[in-house]
């Protein structure tokens, strides 16, 4: 299939994009500057597709002639989330693309409230306007959290410094800092098997149906990443309470109400973002699972384990 890839230069189009490669699959990118890409990548793809901005009509129209599937990857901008997914989309529609890969690998919020996590919003209000306007049916795929993001890697997302769970300390040891008692299961995924599963998916017979699926490369509740850790590095992995998922509630309601009341969400609501995904992980409602892994069981799978064993960074 040619696929075209956009948001290509990213941290999760990167991993699409070789993904896609190493199925046999040609590949269109699309993106802002073709020189993000590494060299290696930029060899193999069946062309690159400049675009100045989300809403750049002219050349979203020529990333999608000729193509199969689409897959968005764009990051998490809320911005690129609604208006540049929907305008990616309308490009597909009028090229006749009937496969359509949104925007996701997130917590399962198909059933999630508006308003609930902030981030999630746009993607929300994206699956309801498709629902709502187009007769393309979008594939989505929840996968919980990456492993970069939940071991704090920079750049990886919202887990980081203040918010960060897994914090480095001195001769190897560890500590996880959790809201709650930390014994709700935490689905975990490594970014390059839930591309594999994306893949999967949207090569698959009944892509054109769209749908709503689960993906994870493991679960396991804090408690048991503590132990594990402790187990094969033969070094200390506390568990650190920051607060009672009682008290995490009443600081998420502090915090949007004071920005409610300062008029300015839209520069505040990343100061407390990562409050509400540790609220959102305690309370464990939204949190997928491997719910649909038996339909592609050749895309592998990595436990907490042996996650730990080979990556020495964490």
């Amino acid at each position: 299939m040619l696929i075209v890839v956009a948001g290509a230069s990213g941290n999760m189009g990167l991993t699409v994009v070789r993904s896609a490669l190493k199925r046999g699959h040609q590949v269109r990118a699309v993106g802002r500057a073709i020189s993000k890409l590494p060299d290696g990548i930029c060899q193999k793809i069946e062309s690159f597709v400049q675009i100045d901005d989300f809403h750049d009509i002219r050349n979203l129209e020529i990333a999608c002639a000729g193509a199969d599937a689409v897959i968005c990857a764009y990051g998490p901008d809320p911005v690129l989330l609604l208006d540049g997914q929907l305008a990616l989309l309308r490009a597909a529609e009028r090229a006749g693309i009937k496969r359509f890969h949104a925007a996701c690998w997130t917590l399962n919020w198909s059933n999630m409230p508006l308003g609930t996590v902030e981030s999630y919003d746009p993607l929300i209000a994206f699956s309801r306007q498709a629902a709502l306007t187009s007769t393309m049916k979008p594939l989505y795929v929840f996968c919980g959290v990456f492993a970069s993001a939940l071991f704090g890697r920079p750049g990886a997302g919202s887990l980081q410094d203040e918010s960060a769970v897994w914090i480095h300390g001195n001769d190897g040891k560890r500590t996880l800092r959790v809201i709650g008692d930390g014994t709700t299961v935490t689905p975990f995924t490594l970014e390059a098997e839930v591309a594999e599963f994306s893949l999967a998916i949207i090569t698959s017979d009944d892509a054109e149906n769209g749908g709503y699926y689960e993906f994870c490369s493991d679960e396991f509740t804090f408690q048991h990443l503590a132990e594990a850790y402790s187990r094969i590095r033969g070094t200390k992995c506390s568990l650190h309470q920051v607060m009672t998922i009682d008290d995490c509630k009443q600081a998420v309601v502090h915090a949007r109400a004071s920005a409610d009341q300062a008029g300015d969400i839209h520069t505040r609501w990343k100061g407390y973002i990562g409050l509400v995904y540790g609220l959102c992980f305690a309370e464990g409602i939204y949190n997928p699972g491997p719910k649909h892994v038996t339909k592609h069981p050749d895309v592998s799978r990595t436990c907490i384990e042996d996650f730990i064993r080979d990556n020495t960074w964490v």
